[in-house]
């Protein structure tokens, strides 16, 4: 009978070593061969999620495309580096891609993430009522941006206007930033996400409208990319689209909760992972796999932001909406597989 051959140890390890690093070698050749897609966003929330888990469960790289996601400090700004072409998308609100539109630049909404109002309008311990916001300060992350737009919203619906009630607007930064604002008294007022909202709550502090439950026409977070890079790239723009929505069928799967809270504390820098629970509560009705973009929310936006930049007025719907891109996933067997998934 014939006796094994015997190797050395040391020849197997060198074996198995040899046969990682091509392996390695093999995925990071896959990974470069697919197209980079850099998707700038300038909001700092819960309602980021869905791109944050998109690249860290790999649903992006699952439907071919390598996703880089750049933080920039205002949606203003991830508009402007997609017109420079330093990124290909950006997770931005209205506001930035009207204005955009408004200044010849050939940028579109393709999916909205997110279609409706949300968020907290909170206020000093101080404050009462309304009528106790008149001369006092209020915090926002920019003009004309998502945190502006909602906390101008929220003083419609309370009966207030800025210049005639002399409330006065500080530009501060993101809701991090907002946030200890309001803890150290610097300001009295501030739209803030559930997440921070409820940190603030714990403290004392009240909420004087829930926004989301207000009769607010809105358009949230969407993804915007020029014109020209959608119609010659639509493989591209429907791998994003793909791997958005898995994201987020993937966020509203009670079993994925631990995960999912986990990653929102951590790209929030929550120390307590407890605190982001609130958050991961809110994207449960917040998200939806119907990501056509909000019309009335647009217009509303629009109306909203035609304050401040008259131009916004004469820019049409259909120059800011790009429907083609969910209309392709819409009819497709992935997505009926997706919404019929999520209804067991």
């Amino acid at each position: 009978m014939a006796q094994p051959t015997l190797y050395p140890k040391k020849t197997i390890v060198q074996g198995v070593l040899a046969l990682l690093f091509l392996t390695l070698n093999l995925c990071f050749a896959q990974a470069a061969e697919l197209p980079l897609v850099r998707i700038a966003y300038g909001a700092f929330n819960e309602k980021i999620l869905a791109l944050w888990l998109g690249r860290e469960q790999g649903f992006f790289r699952k439907h071919g495309v390598n996703v880089e996601l750049i933080a920039i400090r205002t949606g203003g700004q991830t508009v402007a580096a997609l017109a420079s072409g330093d990124v290909q998308m950006a997770f931005t609100i209205p506001g930035s891609v009207l204005s955009a539109v408004a200044g010849g630049i050939d940028v579109a909404f393709f999916g909205g993430i997110v279609n409706r109002a949300d968020g907290d309008f909170v206020v000093a311990p101080s404050i009462r009522r309304a009528e106790d916001l008149k001369g006092k300060k209020l915090g926002v992350q920019s003009i004309g941006g998502g945190v502006w737009s909602l906390s101008m919203l929220a003083l419609e619906q309370l009966g207030l206007e800025p210049t005639r009630d002399k409330i006065t607007l500080l530009v501060l930064g993101d809701q991090a930033v907002l946030t200890q604002a309001m803890a150290t008294g610097r300001i009295d007022a501030a739209y803030l996400g559930y997440t921070f909202s409820a940190l603030l709550k714990e403290k004392g502090f009240p909420v004087l409208l829930d926004i989301g439950r207000a009769p607010i026409p809105y358009q949230g977070l969407a993804l915007a990319a020029r014109r020209s890079y959608l119609k010659q790239n639509p493989q591209v723009v429907d791998s994003i689209l793909r791997g958005v929505l898995e994201s987020v069928a993937f966020i509203q799967n009670p079993i994925h909760k631990e995960v999912v809270v986990r990653s929102l504390a951590k790209n929030l820098r929550l120390t307590n992972a407890k605190d982001a629970e609130s958050g991961y509560e809110v994207l449960q009705w917040l998200y939806s796999l119907d990501i056509r973009p909000n019309v009335k929310g647009i217009q509303n936006m629009q109306r909203l932001l035609a304050m401040t930049n008259p131009k916004v007025a004469g820019v049409k719907l259909e120059d800011v909406v790009y429907e083609a891109a969910v209309e392709r996933i819409q009819q497709s067997a992935f997505y009926d597989e997706l919404v019929n998934r999520s209804k067991r």
